[in-house]
């Protein structure tokens, strides 16, 4: 199950199909290589960063909305979804990640410890 964090400036759809969550996240104005995604800690945590106009007082704006800097969101995803297995793809500013369901025969195989 995909749990989203609050406070979140990337707006994102969850989809459940039969052995998967697909996330698709809002990305406009993004550059692919701008946008990293990783798991940590049963999180997946995806960062888009566009860089700062240095030159900002030369160019003469009336008023300047479009945000720069970086944003971040994280999903809690489980901690038996691995990194590898998640499948990403990024078009027309939307990112789309293929997840997989949690194995539940790998929690079924799950033993306690023997207290003496």
């Amino acid at each position: 199950m995909i749990i989203a964090r609050k406070n979140y400036p990337m707006k994102s759809d969850v989809r459940e199909k039969d052995n998967m969550y697909v996330l698709e996240v809002n990305l406009p104005g993004f550059k692919k290589e701008d946008i990293k995604a990783h798991v940590d800690n049963g999180n997946l945590i995806i960062t888009a960063s566009q860089e700062k106009e240095t030159e900002r007082n030369k160019k003469n704006y009336i008023r300047k909305e479009r945000y720069s800097g970086q944003y971040q969101r994280s999903f809690y995803i489980g901690h038996s979804i691995k990194q590898e297995d998640i499948k990403a793809s990024y078009k027309w500013g939307v990112l789309k990640l293929e997840i997989p369901k949690e194995n539940k025969e790998a929690k079924k195989n799950v033993t306690q410890i023997k207290i003496a």
